[in-house]
């Protein structure tokens, strides 16, 4: 792995909590009313905060990191960029390497097959089948 300043790795750990923090506060964002006053003057402080920390991560760049920020000592990603559901992956990231085309070219393909699903109630195929003919 790389050897970077403290003051870089510091930096470095600012970044991880500024996207930490930024998705947790999008979490309780979500659950506002998206029409009232207090939604209006949340998404207004998310916003800036994530103009903020883009340029924490510029910085961060500019300085020679230019690594996931989820690696592990072994150069293993321990967070996925692109989270599942409705959860926010990484705001913001100084790596060269495009970790979210990667993760994103090896999600399933509409042509990915099918995986069976079990038979939860007896005769329910045939049910189904049944109900499709005319």
């Amino acid at each position: 792995m790389e050897k970077h300043t403290l003051e870089v790795l510091a930096l470095r750990d600012r970044v991880i909590l500024g996207n930490n923090k930024l998705n947790g506060a999008f979490e309780q964002i979500k659950l506002l009313a998206h029409d009232s006053e207090a939604w209006s003057q949340a998404m207004e402080r998310w916003s800036k905060a994530n103009e903020r920390l883009s340029s924490l991560c510029t910085q961060l760049k500019l300085s020679e990191y230019e690594t996931c920020l989820y690696l592990n000592e072994k150069g293993e990603k321990i967070k996925k960029c692109l989270e599942p559901g409705d959860a926010l992956g990484c705001r913001v990231c100084p790596s060269s390497r495009n970790y979210p085309a990667e993760e994103l070219m090896a999600l399933p393909g509409p042509n990915a097959p099918r995986v069976k699903q079990p038979e939860f109630v007896p005769g329910q195929t045939e049910f189904l089948e049944k109900l499709g003919e005319e």
